[in-house]
């Protein structure tokens, strides 16, 4: 995965005076990629005063609108209607994803496979800031059960989420 260069840092020490090879040396950037941001901020008329109550990424996207965004070769599911599903009783996961599975069979559309399901899942949990058993289930699911060369019955216990 490529690195995306702190543009909100850049600006800040572009206004403090550094250039831009004190930058890209004092900071293990890329010479080209400050010489980027410069050039871009300019271009847009953007200076670190107007993007300083902006978050890095909010910034990023405000200077290179479009780039590094990556579109999932996967059909998405609904991920509000498998959270909502998943407060029924009886309602699972894995059920979920074999739904979604089936629908993206008769749409002749690729699907995702069951891990990565339960890692897009949990993210999307993550994302609402909410705990859900449900995200315990992704993270512990493959570790409960009886493993089959002593007989030993493994159930996950407590699990302390924190933020």
């Amino acid at each position: 995965m490529v690195r995306r260069i702190k543009a909100k840092l850049v600006l800040r020490l572009r206004e403090q005076g550094l250039s831009r090879n004190a930058i890209a040396v004092g900071y293990g950037m890329s010479k080209h990629s400050v010489i980027d941001v410069f050039d871009t901020a300019d271009r847009l008329n953007v200076s670190y005063s107007d993007v300083e109550g902006k978050a890095d990424d909010e910034v990023y996207a405000l200077l290179f609108p479009g780039r590094g965004v990556i579109e999932s070769a996967y059909e998405q599911p609904d991920w509000t209607r498998v959270h909502s599903e998943l407060g029924r009783v009886g309602v699972t996961l894995r059920l979920l994803h074999a739904e979604y599975a089936d629908s993206c069979r008769v749409k002749g559309v690729p699907f995702m496979g069951y891990d990565r399901f339960c890692k897009l899942y949990a993210d999307h949990v993550l994302r609402l800031g909410v705990t859900s058993s449900v995200l315990l289930q992704c993270l512990f699911g493959r570790l409960s059960g009886v493993f089959p060369q002593c007989g030993l019955m493994v159930f996950p216990g407590v699990v302390i989420v924190s933020r």
